[in-house]
């Protein structure tokens, strides 16, 4: 008897369909250059008093007595910077459950509860190269919010639970990151720039983030977070005489402790020109960066190259590539300075794909301008009255004023840096412009990166040069040890193999089928409640998909024409992202009509029996190009009772299992009529067969974009 299971593929693509839901250019007429200004207003400092514990804890104190609240931070000396390669993420982590994770006296929600009735936040977190902590309060509760705060800096306890959820939340983040065009120009420019692992460019992945313990966490905290690696400061309505007295009894037992940092990391920049790309086919602009490494805030150029970052962006390239040619909203060109380490020279702007290179050469051009030929006096002037004027917007609060003189504390720079820097650039002349352009951009030795569809680009990248294409795929988390394979676990999955093919119509069956047509109904398993959805797909073999879900929401269609994808929902068309395109297209090639009629592209393993489904099944290690799955048989019928891969959902990586079951003869074929998947063991959907047709006659339409 003939047997099939055409419907197994459609089965699938629903439970990625299932999963989704789970968590459900234009030229501008030029400025006016004839700008003018009104003279500053003299900048009012308020009175800070600086007090040095005895465990070593530095504390300014502003008293604004304004507003009724009172705001405290405290900067750590503490950062991702100082991280391993193989645990990135674990700072982020670190200062995450800081805050939710509790403390000896307290737990997280705990003290949500009560932040909650009185007003007041607390904030933690750690970045590249600094903590913090910070609290803001009504004054009235000013003792209860010093305690809070300096329970959490002192007695955290790191909660499993809380520590899970952050890594959950950091997975999340992970498998989202290809997602949005400007982010990952933004990070693999810096990659180029500083070095993918260098820790000024690192980011975490899903192996580094599952590597991370409660005791990692612990020994980062107990390493750095020590008063006396602690700048502190409060700012609000208090006496400043009584607030000293306040933090030295919450502090006053929390003993200094010298820490021994590593080495900070090193920058060791080879300036070179290079041609970048990384293929994004579901846009329509290309996100282009160009640049250079940077250098800091303390270079005696620093005020020169401000002004110079001003007629670069706001004049120069707003004027040529918005203005002028019409091909932007927003160009833009900076000299990147930190405080510690050099920062990133970068110029960049988003363009529709025809004009790319266009684009590119005119940014190209810019800069060599700069580097090369005096600023005018109108530039110049238009530059420095713009930072000048909007220099006020320093001090509008106190919380500005305090946050950055703990800044300049933290980064031992002067308390006054930053009237020092407006006294500079008061003092700046096109000689100094052209002089500091000249010293620090190199325009000969760019870097460009360009993201976008080299499908749609009117001028081909490499008549810029040769290109480095960036792979930016996610790596995927290390997958389950399997058997040492032998001939003999071979030779009996190629048997096992071979008699599920059969079970199920034979290759030869398989291999005549050009398409399939599945009608169904989907109940979905939420949070909320379970969701009764029904749908059809259409898949043409061996790379087309169209799906349309009927849903509460409203119908929603995806549709997968190869290398291009799409999805159309009541808040109209969008680009399908690639990441969910490369799980549909995975789903394609765990389909039995591509799998079962091309065996030789495959290598199978005889895992051994497993329990699956409530029954006892035969395992099969089915390995391909693209990665590997487990095909379960049933042990008498042989024919497939699900199969189980890893994936990726919204949280991250995820175990997806499908059990197939209720198999039904239609025209000679087996067909399971129902699928159960699960997610991380957590059930998450049901689908019920309706209807199946093979080799039906397809409108070639459903496969055109609207």
């Amino acid at each position: 008897m003939k047997r099939d299971s055409m419907v197994l593929h459609c089965l699938s693509v629903f439970v990625l369909l299932a999963l989704m839901l789970a968590n459900v250019s234009f030229a501008q007429k030029a400025p006016k250059d004839n700008f003018s200004f009104p003279a500053l207003h003299k900048v009012e400092m308020p009175n800070v008093q600086k007090v040095t514990l005895r465990n070593g804890m530095t504390i300014y104190l502003v008293e604004d007595h304004q507003y009724p609240t009172i705001d405290l931070r405290a900067l750590v000396k503490v950062g991702s910077v100082y991280e391993t390669d193989d645990k990135a993420g674990l700072a982020s982590i670190t200062g995450s459950v800081l805050r939710t994770g509790g403390t000896e006296t307290m737990t997280g929600d705990e003290i949500d509860k009560m932040l909650e009735t009185m007003g007041g936040t607390v904030e933690t977190g750690i970045e590249e190269g600094l903590g913090y902590v910070y609290l803001s309060i009504l004054k009235e509760d000013q003792d209860k919010g010093i305690s809070v705060l300096s329970d959490i800096l002192m007695h955290p306890v790191f909660n499993e639970d809380k520590i899970d959820l952050a890594k959950i939340e950091m997975r999340s983040s992970i498998s989202r990151r290809n997602d949005n065009i400007w982010s990952i120009a933004s990070r693999e420019f810096n990659s180029l720039i500083y070095g993918k692992m260098n820790p000024y460019a690192r980011y975490p992945e899903y192996a580094t983030v599952d590597a991370i313990t409660r005791d990692d966490i612990a020994a980062f905290y107990e390493k750095y977070f020590h008063p006396n690696n602690i700048v502190f400061a409060a700012w609000g309505d208090f006496n400043a005489k009584d607030m000293q007295k306040k933090l030295q009894a919450a502090f006053e037992n929390w003993p200094s402790v010298k820490t021994e940092y590593p080495e900070a990391p090193k920058v060791d920049y080879q300036y070179k020109y290079t041609v970048n790309f990384i293929q994004k086919s579901d846009v329509n602009q290309s996100n282009i960066q160009m640049g250079h490494i940077g250098g800091l805030m303390n270079d005696p150029d620093y005020p020169a190259l401000v002004v110079m970052n001003q007629i670069l962006s706001m004049d120069r390239m707003f004027k040529v590539l918005r203005s002028k040619e019409g091909l932007t909203y927003a160009p833009w060109g900076n000299y990147g300075a930190d405080y510690d380490h050099p920062g990133v020279f970068s110029c960049g702007t988003q363009t529709k794909s025809q004009s790319t290179v266009y684009a590119v050469r005119l940014m190209l051009n810019e800069v060599k301008r700069m580097a090369t030929e005096p600023v005018t006096d109108e530039e110049l002037a238009l530059a420095k009255d713009s930072y000048l004027n909007s220099f006020v917007f320093n001090f509008d609060s106190k919380s500005k004023i305090v946050t950055r003189m703990m800044t300049y504390a933290y980064y031992n720079y002067p308390l006054d840096f930053i009237d020092k820097l407006r006294e500079g650039v008061e003092k700046v002349t096109k000689e100094d412009v052209l002089r500091a352009a000249k010293s620090h951009l190199q325009p000969d030795k760019l870097q460009i990166l360009v993201v976008g569809n080299k499908d749609e680009f009117g001028e081909p990248l490499p008549a810029l040069g040769d290109v480095n294409v960036i792979d930016i795929t996610i790596p995927s988390p290390p997958s389950e040890a399997s058997p040492e394979t032998t001939d003999e676990s071979l030779s009996r999955g190629r048997e096992l193999f071979d008699k599920a093919a059969e079970a199920i119509g034979g290759a030869d069956v398989l291999m005549n089928i050009r398409n399939t047509w599945i009608k169904l109904d989907l109940l979905q398993s939420t949070e909320a409640g379970d969701m009764q959805m029904s749908g059809e797909a259409t898949i043409v073999y061996p790379d087309h998909i169209y799906q349309s879900i009927s849903t509460p929401m409203g119908e929603i269609k995806m549709v997968v024409a190869g290398e291009n994808g799409w999805m159309v929902s009541p808040q109209g068309r969008m680009p399908m992202q690639e990441s969910t395109r490369k799980i549909i297209q995975d789903n394609i090639s765990r389909d039995p009509v591509n799998f079962f009629a091309k065996p030789d592209e495959l290598q199978i393993q005889f895992i051994g029996e497993k329990p699956f489904n409530g029954a006892t099944a035969l395992d099969l290690l089915v390995t391909r190009k693209n990665g590997s799955f487990h095909l379960y048989l049933d042990g008498k019928t042989y024919l497939p009772a699900g199969v189980s891969y890893q994936s990726t959902g919204p949280q991250g990586p995820i175990s997806v299992e499908e059990a197939w079951s209720d198999y039904r003869e239609i025209d000679g074929m087996s067909i399971p009529f129902k699928t159960t998947a699960s997610a991380n063991g957590k059930k998450m959907s049901d689908v019920t067969v309706k209807e199946v047709k093979h080799n039906i006659e397809v409108d070639s339409k459903l496969f055109e974009e609207e």
